[in-house]
């Protein structure tokens, strides 16, 4: 019996409202919700209609509480409540259960009443709590401290909530609110599963106040890139595309969540065909520091699978994560909202990319707002698709070792990425914007303005490494500040406009490097530049340029063109018609033009 024999004076009234709200909810809202619609009055759990048992007055172990269980669904629900205490469950006896574990009925509400349970020896369990098929089940304000024992998936773990393949019905409404646990051993600690193998849903999934607290050894395989060790797992076994239309968990909402994850890999896992849900405000410290090694899926927020739909990240704070803060793979319709990602630590991208945010082939991806900084990468862009449709907008970046927005293409000839209001300040290694496009991996249609590109390193941006045909670009309103090249596009094959950029050379720029390195660049049209503060080194490296060079302009500046380039004397490249050429000289607003006329280029100045 638990020291405790009465209801707690102080607990907190979590469980106050209607349940059936949470099923009128479901009832009329069967259709999709889009996730901007998700702002809406959490339903409350309250003691359920049907009866109430107080667990602890029949005994205290195992058995009485499975006996307590039946006494619920026979009489078609209601609410167990604890007497408020400290109860040691072995494992053997919850071992003994087998794979569901405790059986939660459906319309059931278990109210800890502030209660702690301990998971005591030795055995793996498979789950405490499983409720399979039913709906309208809810947990709170308990406390649950596993026994870290687990051999692979379906073991170990605190709660299952699954719709299983031979499920005749959709289910709906399961909550859990202010839950603590702790060393678990376990793929999930707590796993919402969909295996239908039709067109039912899990719908109204809430999670509130959930804490996780790992230990040491709690990651099921530290070193294996497949084996998850996360707190929440929302998943679906539609993993291929074709399968969109059968097994969606619909209308999860997770709340006040914090992980403290340094002995785990994961925090929150949505992984295939999650649709319009959302995560607000989550916490998560160290995602993998320990419980993981460098490219093995250590990720605080991971949204994964083709499937995955209208899915909101709002205001999380991760701190530490190894490989990333939030990785997202493939679905659409991922919005990122004022993220705060420091510390980020792995920059071992052989297998997978590592940034405080990676958008690796995500459509229609939108990151704005937030914080970055101390990260090895701030954000990565991974682009798939002819028309991605991915977005930054806004977002602050401090102190990236390796780069602050790297955008890359996962093949040839894919598009479509805007990033606007963006604020990068690098580290002395890294550049602010870095794009290596080559004749494989390479992007179109990208959209730059209104952005400040700063580094402590050599080149600010880079959009070209070696010869590409990328194509439509554009630049606008852009600083760049470099100790030695601001700006690069190096043989970049395709369109490219800039339309008011300034390059500013820090410490008076670097001997053997050009301010704008733009050698063997295409059908490049730049419409106001200014080179401000260099010494040392040249302005322009327009070697075999192509294209149109006009109202360009030195400020503080004392170098000029690089000697060979196109343009210091006659250009010996074919123009086209209304291109012109203009050269920085040293002095103020000083520079030489060619204008092509007639099939001929004419000095006009």
């Amino acid at each position: 019996m638990p020291p405790d024999d009465k209801f707690s004076p102080t607990r907190r009234h979590l469980l106050t409202g209607a349940l059936g709200a949470v099923a009128a909810l479901a009832a009329g809202s069967a259709a999709t919700s889009p996730v901007g619609q998700l702002e809406r009055p959490q339903p409350g759990y309250p003691h359920a209609p049907g009866g109430l048992v107080v667990f602890g007055d029949d005994g205290t172990d195992v058995a009485a509480f499975v006996n307590a269980m039946a006494r619920i669904a026979a009489m078609g629900g209601g609410t167990l409540m604890f007497r408020r205490g400290v109860y040691n469950w072995p494992s053997t006896d919850l071992k003994a259960l087998g794979h569901p574990g405790i059986t939660v009925p459906a319309n059931c509400t278990i109210d800890g009443n502030g209660s702690v349970i301990n998971i005591t020896g030795s055995d793996q369990i498979y789950y405490v709590f499983t409720a399979t098929d039913v709906s309208r089940v809810a947990v709170a304000d308990l406390k649950v401290i596993g026994n870290s024992v687990s051999t692979g998936y379906n073991g170990g773990a605190f709660m299952k909530f699954a719709l299983s393949p031979t499920a005749t019905a959709g289910i709906d409404s399961f909550k859990l609110d202010t839950v603590e646990l702790q060393n678990f051993k376990a793929p999930w600690w707590i796993l919402v599963y969909n295996e239908s193998r039709s067109n039912l849903e899990i719908q109204h999934v809430r999670i509130n106040g959930l804490r996780g607290i790992s230990r040491p050894g709690n990651s099921l395989d530290p070193e294996d890139l497949g084996a998850h060790a996360a707190v929440i797992g929302i998943n679906s076994a539609a993993w291929e595309p074709d399968d969109a239309a059968r097994a969606i968990v619909r209308d999860v909402i997770v709340t006040g969540f914090y992980a403290e994850a340094t002995h785990i890999k994961q925090g929150i896992n949505f992984e295939s065909n999650v649709r319009d849900s959302e995560i607000r405000g989550a916490v998560v410290h160290n995602a993998g520091l320990v419980g993981g090694k460098d490219d093995t899926g250590c990720y605080a927020l991971m949204v994964y699978g083709a499937n995955n739909r209208n899915i909101r990240i709002t205001d999380p704070v991760l701190i530490s994560p190894r490989d990333n803060g939030i990785y997202a793979v493939n679905g659409s319709g991922l919005a990122i909202t004022n993220a705060t990602v420091r510390g980020q630590t792995s920059n071992s991208d052989w297998t997978l990319p590592k940034a405080g945010i990676s958008i690796n082939s995500v459509r229609d991806a939108t990151v704005s707002g937030g914080t970055f900084s101390n990260n090895v990468t701030d954000l990565y862009l991974g682009i798939r698709g002819t028309a991605a449709n991915v977005s930054v907008e806004g977002v602050e970046c401090n102190g990236a070792s390796r780069a602050g927005i790297w955008l890359q293409g996962s093949a040839a000839n894919v598009g479509g990425a805007t990033i606007t209001g963006a604020r990068v300040n690098a580290g002395d290694t890294a550049r602010a914007l870095y794009s290596p496009n080559d004749d494989i991996h390479y992007v179109n249609e990208v959209r730059i303005s209104d952005c400040e590109f700063a580094t402590r390193y050599i080149t600010a941006v880079e959009v070209s490494a070696s010869p590409t045909p990328a194509a439509n670009w554009s630049f606008s309103n852009v600083t760049c500040t470099a100790r030695g090249t601001p700006f690069q596009a190096y043989q970049f094959g395709g369109q490219m406009t800039i339309k008011g950029m300034r390059l500013v050379l820090s410490d008076g720029g670097t001997e053997g490097y050009s301010a704008f390195r733009c050698y063997g660049a295409g059908a490049m049209i730049v419409d106001g530049l200014t080179i401000a503060g260099q010494r040392v080194g040249t302005t322009l490296d327009t070697r075999r340029f192509v294209g149109s060079l006009i109202n360009v302009r030195s400020e503080n500046s004392t170098t000029r063109p690089l000697s060979a380039s196109e343009g210091t004397s006659r250009p010996t490249f074919k123009g086209f018609p209304g291109a012109r050429i203009q050269n920085l000289t040293p002095e103020a607003d000083g520079y030489h033009e060619w204008q092509w006329q007639g099939g001929a280029w004419v000095e006009s100045r």
